[in-house]
C-alpha cells in the first residue's frame, strides 16, 4: 500500500470534523432558503485505486454553518475480515461524513480537479435530499456490499437523486459515446499504466464485455457528471434544468505524459523471441529445455490459479466465465511437475498435444470471442504454442535422456 494512500486515510480518520459527523448522526437539520447541494465530481488519481475519479454531494448552508461532504466511497480498515473480503468481493463501503475543506485538503496534496455542479431544488426538495442523506448515514444504513460496475460512490449518489426528488428525470445520452463495454468504458483510464491495464484484463470475464447501457455509464464518476449535466426535471407544469450552475473549484494538473517504462508487450516479444531460440536450439541438439518450460508453463498455470480463484471462489460477478483460462490454467502445475519424468512422458506427450490444439483454435478464433482478449498477451500465446509443439513430439527416448541428465 502506498504511503499516499496511508495518509489520506489517516487524514479522513483525524481531521474529518467531528462536529459534523456528531450532527449528522444524531440530529436533522432545517436547511436556510439559501443553502446549497452540489454533485462533486474529482479527476482521476496517479493510484491505482483513484484512477477512475471519485463523486461526492457536498451541502453547503452558510445560515447553519454546514458545509459538509456525504461520500459514499470510504471502507473501514478496522473491520478484521478487511482483506479477506476485499478478495472475496465481500467488502462493505460504508457513507462518511466530513467537513469540506478536509475534503478538499486531501485532492489537493494529490493535484487533482474538483468540479462542482449545483443542483437545480426547490426549498422542499432540498431539505428532503438532504434528510435522506443523513438517513442513510445512520450506523445501520450507512454500510452496503460494494459492486464496482453497478453500486459504487457513483452510482450510490445517482440512484438517491432519482428516487428522492418527486420530479420525472429526463436524460439526455447524447453526449456519451454509446455502444461501449463495461471493458472498454475503463481502458481510457489505463492508458498510462500499462500493467495495470493488462491485470484488469486478465482477471474480467465475459460479463464485463456486455454493452452497458447510457444508465450503466453512469458508474464513472466523469459520465455521471456529464449525464448530469444534461440532465431535466420535469414537474407538474415545468421543465428545469437539474443543473443550475458548475464551476471548477479546485484546479489540479494534468497527469504527466508517460516516460519510458518496460510494458507487457516488450516482455512478452522478450518471452517469444526465447522461445523461438530455445525451440531451434532444442531442434537441432535434440535436447529439451526444461529450466524454461518450467518457467514459462509454470507461470501461466500460476496465473490460471488466481483466474479460477477469481471466478469461483469470489462473489466478484465480472471474474466469471473468463477465457483466459483457456490459456492459462492450473492444469499447467501438473504438467511442469511431472515434466521431467520419464514415467509419465505419454500422458505429457498428450497433455501438450491437446493444449496445443486449444492455443491453435483460440488463435484462429480470436476476433470471434464473446470476451475481448487484450492483444498485448498474443506473443506469450505463440510461446506457448512453440514450446507445445516441441514438448509433444519428444520421444520417450529424448525424454530418458533429459532425465539421466538432470539425475548427473
Amino acid at each position: 500500500m502506498q504511503l499516499r494512500f496511508i495518509f489520506t486515510l489517516l487524514t479522513a480518520v483525524f481531521l474529518f470534523g467531528p462536529a459534523a459527523v456528531a450532527t449528522a448522526r444524531n440530529s436533522l437539520v432545517s436547511l436556510g432558503p439559501d443553502a446549497r447541494i452540489t454533485l462533486l465530481t474529482c479527476s482521476p488519481g496517479d493510484d491505482l485505486y483513484s484512477i477512475f475519479g471519485h463523486s461526492a454531494v457536498r451541502v453547503e448552508d452558510s445560515a447553519q454553518d454546514i458545509d459538509w461532504v456525504f461520500n459514499y466511497g470510504t471502507f473501514d480498515f478496522s473491520d478484521p475480515n478487511f482483506y479477506t473480503n476485499f478478495v472475496r468481493g465481500k467488502l462493505n463501503y460504508k457513507l462518511s461524513v466530513s467537513e469540506y475543506r478536509y475534503f478538499e485538503y486531501s485532492y489537493q496534496r494529490e493535484n487533482r480537479w474538483i468540479w462542482e455542479q449545483e443542483l437545480n431544488l426547490t426549498p422542499g426538495e432540498r431539505q428532503f435530499l438532504f434528510d435522506s442523506l443523513v438517513l442513510n448515514y445512520q450506523p445501520e444504513n450507512r454500510y452496503y456490499l460494494y459492486d464496482f460496475f453497478f453500486d459504487n460512490c457513483a452510482t450510490r449518489i445517482r440512484d438517491i437523486f432519482v428516487e428522492a426528488l418527486d420530479r420525472d428525470f429526463r436524460f439526455d445520452y447524447g453526449a456519451l459515446d454509446q455502444g461501449l463495454s463495461f471493458r472498454e468504458l475503463l481502458m481510457p483510464y489505463l492508458s498510462q499504466k500499462p500493467w495495470a491495464r493488462l491485470g484488469i484484463n486478465l482477471g474480467l470475464g465475459m460479463p464485463a464485455d456486455r454493452i452497458a447501457t447510457p444508465w450503466d455509464y453512469m458508474f464513472l464518476p466523469d459520465h455521471m457528471m456529464t449525464v448530469f449535466g444534461d440532465a431535466t426535471l420535469r414537474g407538474a407544469d415545468n421543465t428545469y434544468e437539474f443543473i443550475s450552475a458548475d464551476a471548477t473549484i479546485l484546479e489540479g494538473s494534468d497527469p504527466a505524459a508517460g516516460k519510458f517504462r518496460i510494458t507487457p508487450l516488450m516482455v512478452f516479444l522478450l518471452v517469444l523471441m526465447a522461445a523461438a531460440a530455445v525451440s531451434y536450439g532444442n531442434s537441432q541438439a535434440k535436447k529439451a529445455a526444461l529450466w524454461f518450460d518450467r518457467i514459462l508453463f509454470g507461470a501461466a498455470g500460476l496465473l490460471g490459479l488466481l483466474i479460477a480463484f477469481l471466478w469461483f471462489a469470489t462473489d466478484h460477478q465480472v471474474t466469471v466465465w473468463n477465457l483466459n483460462i483457456l490459456w492459462a490454467h492450473p492444469f499447467h502445475l501438473v504438467a511442469v511437475f511431472f515434466l521431467a519424468s520419464d514415467k509419465y512422458s505419454g500422458w505429457l506427450k498428450y497433455y501438450f498435444a491437446v493444449n496445443l490444439a486449444i492455443l491453435a483454435v483460440l488463435v484462429l478464433s480470436w476476433p470471434l470471442l464473446p470476451q475481448a482478449l487484450p492483444w498485448v498477451i498474443f506473443p506469450l500465446i505463440v510461446s506457448l504454442i512453440l514450446r507445445s509443439a516441441f514438448l509433444a513430439r519428444r520421444s520417450r527416448a529424448d525424454q530418458a535422456w533429459v532425465a539421466y541428465f538432470l539425475k548427473k
